[in-house]
């Protein structure tokens, strides 16, 4: 078997977000990685309007493997693929450019869908412009990884997802239990309820609770447009749908809360510091609070969730 010679560095797509620390990076520390820096990238091309461009060290590579993980995602369908490169590695104005409010709430973008979904394909295009060859992904769903050209990779993850759980009823009110890779921040931890709200059933009435319980040590998180978004309005953040686009690293999910707050009430339970959720009109409580035994507990809400029966869409 060849050996390849001078292969390149492994690169950590942190999209817009903060750097990892030592202990967060865990093993992948012993290939001595380098983080992602949305300000030093080099062009690729244009796609659907999107002006592309990808960390110098995967742009200067003949080719880049993606490693990830093929679960629920709220724009994309799901995680995987070309995303860890287009997204993770991508430059900050294409960052910000892919998720403008009209691109992620336009028709077609949905969780757990990647046929006609207009999101799904602009990620796979910028994949492609940066030279993403092969995706190794791991599918928790079915404790398997898979390796492959990216989009195939991505598309046999999302055949073996079982991502809905056909209930009969929906219910005032359902409890997502955020595992502690995603319990961070408000910005981590929301994507359990955005999930919710915006998949095709949820198993939930008008006006339902849902509550998130996760230890979020980090208060809002360190994305700034998400931060200033939900702090400069209040609960249910109305304007943030209509009024001027709110803008900055992660305001897209200050939009999503938003869409979320049209229809439910969230809550967070088991919070470290309840006061900076208070300060923006959500109610959190440091303990856990017993709920009734008719709402469902949904123990991760990044793989499976609840949709109900009565209202399942048809093929």
């Amino acid at each position: 078997m060849a050996r390849m010679s001078n292969p390149g560095p492994v690169v950590v797509g942190l999209g817009l977000h903060r750097r990892m620390t030592r202990e967060e990076l865990g093993d992948v520390a012993r290939f001595r990685p380098r983080q992602h820096d949305p300000d030093d990238t080099i062009p690729t091309a244009v796609v659907d309007g999107i002006e592309g461009s990808v960390s110098r060290w995967v742009a200067e590579a003949p080719f880049s493997i993606a490693v990830g993980v093929v679960e629920l995602h709220q724009y994309a369908g799901v995680s995987g693929g070309h995303k860890a490169v287009a997204v993770g590695c991508g430059g900050r104005q294409t960052i910000r450019a892919l998720h403008a409010r009209a691109r992620v709430l336009a028709d077609g973008v949905q969780i757990g869908s990647m046929d006609g979904n207009p999101f799904r394909e602009a990620v796979d295009g910028l994949g492609r412009a940066a030279r993403c060859r092969y995706a190794l992904v791991w599918v928790p769903a079915i404790a398997e990884w898979l390796f492959g050209p990216p989009e195939a990779v991505v598309r046999e993850g999302l055949r073996r997802l079982n991502p809905w759980r056909w209930v009969d009823s929906c219910a005032p009110g359902v409890v997502l239990q955020v595992p502690p890779s995603k319990a961070s921040s408000l910005y981590q931890a929301s994507r359990a309820a955005t999930y919710l709200s915006e998949s095709p059933s949820p198993a939930l009435v008008p006006g339902g609770t849902i509550v998130i319980r996760a230890a979020c040590p980090e208060g809002l998180g360190s994305e700034a447009g998400f931060v200033r978004a939900l702090q400069e309005g209040g609960w249910p953040w109305s304007p943030l749908l209509t009024g001027p686009e709110p803008a900055g690293s992660g305001a897209q999910r200050a939009v999503m809360i938003a869409r979320l707050a049209q229809r439910y009430t969230l809550e967070i339970e088991g919070c470290v510091d309840p006061r900076p959720f208070h300060a923006i009109g959500i109610a959190a409580s440091p303990s856990i609070t017993d709920r009734p035994a008719n709402w469902p507990i949904v123990v991760d809400p990044f793989q499976q969730l609840p949709q109900c029966a009565p209202t399942r869409p048809r093929d």
